[in-house]
């Protein structure tokens, strides 16, 4: 069904927000095994990549306030799954590094994410992947900018 006026689009909206909310707490209990909450995965997923990572990388990276991530980062310091160390560049900084059990929670859970989002990726033909993926790209930046 097409779009036609604000309130269509205000309905659809609150559609997609409500389903992404629902999912969201599906995939909470679905990475329990992987010993990582779904924020926990979003703040600590970037050191896949990466060796050390500070605080505010990856605070600004998982779109969360400095002292959130300090405190996620403290249950998953005391769970053994990263560790702390301070930067040799700049005294105020800590480095963040996974362990050995921090980078299997997070392939874990990141294989868990994963197959989340290719059961819905795999609903969309390949052209509907492309338009959702523009289109979500466009929305995100709309919403980072305006609200």
């Amino acid at each position: 069904m097409a779009v036609r006026t604000h309130t269509d689009f205000t309905a659809a909206w609150e559609d997609f927000t409500r389903a992404v909310r629902r999912a969201r707490g599906r995939a909470t209990g679905a990475l329990a095994g992987s010993g990582l909450t779904l924020a926990q995965f979003h703040l600590v997923e970037p050191l896949r990549a990466a060796d050390a990572l500070t605080v505010s990388e990856l605070a600004a990276g998982a779109g969360v306030a400095a002292p959130t991530a300090t405190r996620m980062l403290d249950a998953l310091v005391r769970d053994g799954l990263v560790t702390r160390r301070p930067s040799e560049q700049d005294r105020r900084a800590v480095l963040i590094a996974l362990t050995a059990d921090g980078r299997t929670a997070v392939e874990e859970a990141a294989r868990r994410v994963e197959g989340a989002r290719a059961k819905v990726r795999d609903q969309l033909s390949p052209r509907e992947q492309d338009e959702a993926a523009a289109l979500l790209r466009r929305l995100a930046a709309i919403v980072d900018e305006h609200l």
